[in-house]
């Protein structure tokens, strides 16, 4: 893959709310990973915090930093299963590695493309277009990121992205 292939990545994420009827924050991706027969675990990683989560394909398992905060672990979970869903044969192969956390921006591959499918993936399912058009208008960054149980910083990057903002 070359290019990130975001209507994919909007497809998908549409099935799963349509599927599970995910049409009120919050998202919750835990429950989404465990009904599609994906395993989660909190571990400790022997490294601290720069590792902020994997998904082990050979396992079915996402790995998850339990020394994260929970609004960290609810993203790392929305991004190891959109590599789960989107991308298992990539995790399979020898392309696929764990990646650090960037420590400036908490990010992880920027410019690699799965990794950007599985960011876009993350955002769009814990903070869905249509949910943040209903609230954006009536509450602050701070109300939203409370009622969407994400971080101040996904909350404005997804204003931004859609609202130019």
């Amino acid at each position: 893959m070359t290019q990130p292939n975001y209507r994919r990545v909007k497809d998908k994420v549409k099935q799963l709310r349509e599927k599970y009827k995910l049409y009120e924050p919050p998202i919750n991706p835990l429950h989404i990973a465990k009904n599609e027969g994906i395993d989660v675990k909190f571990v400790n990683f022997r490294n601290g915090l720069d590792i902020s989560g994997f998904y082990d394909p050979s396992e079915n398992t996402i790995y998850v930093n339990k020394n994260e905060s929970p609004k960290r672990q609810t993203f790392t979970i929305a991004h190891e299963l959109g590599h789960a869903l989107l991308h298992r044969d990539w995790a399979r192969s020898e392309d696929y590695h764990v990646l650090k956390r960037d420590q400036t921006t908490g990010l992880f591959g920027l410019n690699e493309p799965h990794e950007k499918e599985a960011n876009a993936f993350a955002a769009h399912l814990l903070v869905p277009r249509d949910l943040l058009d209903k609230y954006y208008p009536d509450l602050d960054v701070k109300a939203l990121a409370r009622l969407f149980a994400v971080s101040v910083p996904v909350i404005k990057n997804r204003i931004e992205f859609e609202y130019g903002e």
